[in-house]
């Protein structure tokens, strides 16, 4: 492989590696791609994980209605369902004579005087990870997308699936969390998916009072909360934190990073003392708590007094201070 693809690979980890520090202009990886493959147009494209459309992230030289085509309905084709099935990088004439008769081929590509191209799906790890966009290049000069080229393109398949993943930036804040932790990208309607490729906790086993807390979280424009949720179909306690992640134009509507890790309740709080504590931190009378949870305000006083001796606080003030500040509110009540 000559010096100068060699060059532009080190150049695409280095634009990758900025770019997930936020400091680098996507643009910029279209030049060492272009010394790797001299393509006469390219695009990359992310995959929003949560609504599965695709979007182009940076495009040199293709059309408008090529461009559409390329993020909608060459999804559907069967051109890209093999891509999708394969570990490398796809050339027109690896798909065999039968692409020359495809939709793609008649209808977009032969009019525009492109008689090569190559075709990566991006992917979030080796093998067959998950989905993150897809890389397409196409050539007038049939000999420029050679064997060289594209072993260049596998070489930086792994950076480029990393530098179009949309749910890359919060995954750093996720790995601080412990081996019992969980870590899902969420929207406004409940849906999720795990930042990992190997959840430690599937998605549908996500708790209702989880999900909408998200949606209300998501909807009344706050930057954080946490908060203790219990576990689908487990006794156990967990401990919930959403982050709210800037906003991505290759992506549909406001999201969250939200984390869980098994927790213990703190102080041996009972479920409804946690229930209590979170109605005290709202400023709720006993009265008004117990209406809430349908029982006495005797009762309620009861619990009060339980919470204060067990975490040796003075009074209800510093009951509704601690609940914030150590989030040891539930979550969806």
């Amino acid at each position: 492989m000559r010096a100068s693809r060699i060059k532009a690979i080190a150049q695409v980890g280095t634009i990758v590696a900025g770019a997930v520090r936020h400091a680098a202009d996507p643009r910029d990886v279209l030049a060492p791609l272009r010394e790797i493959a001299p393509f006469d147009a390219a695009m990359l494209a992310v995959q929003d994980p949560l609504s599965g459309r695709q979007r182009p992230l940076v495009n040199a030289g293709y059309e408008k209605r090529l461009l559409d085509f390329l993020n909608r309905d060459y999804l559907l084709c069967r051109t890209y369902d093999i891509a999708r099935r394969c570990d490398r990088p796809m050339r027109m004439c690896d798909y065999g004579p039968d692409f020359y008769r495809t939709q793609v081929y008649r209808e977009f590509l032969d009019g525009a005087g492109y008689r090569e191209g190559i075709t990566l799906v991006l992917r979030s790890g080796e093998g067959h990870g998950r989905v993150t966009g897809l890389l397409t290049m196409s050539f007038s000069d049939s000999r420029a997308a050679d064997d060289g080229a594209r072993q260049g393109i596998e070489f930086v398949a792994p950076a480029l699936g990393q530098f179009v993943d949309a749910s890359l930036a919060p995954t750093w804040l996720a790995s601080l969390l412990g081996n019992s932790a969980a870590a899902f990208i969420v929207n406004e309607r409940g849906a999720a998916v795990p930042t990992s490729d190997d959840p430690q906790l599937p998605p549908e086993q996500l708790s209702g009072p989880v999900l909408a807390a998200s949606r209300a979280f998501l909807v009344s424009g706050a930057t954080a909360l946490r908060g203790y949720c219990s576990r689908l179909g487990d006794a156990r306690w967990e401990h919930a934190h959403l982050v709210r992640l800037a906003d991505d134009r290759c992506v549909d509507g406001p999201r969250a990073l939200l984390m869980l890790e098994l927790h213990p309740l703190p102080c041996g709080l009972t479920e409804r003392e946690l229930d209590v504590l979170t109605l005290v931190s709202r400023g709720l009378s006993n009265r008004a708590i117990g209406l809430a949870l349908g029982t006495s305000p005797r009762t309620i006083g009861t619990h009060v007094e339980h919470l204060l001796l067990k975490t040796g606080l003075a009074n209800r003030a510093a009951l509704a201070s601690y609940a914030m500040e150590n989030a040891v509110v539930r979550l969806g009540l």
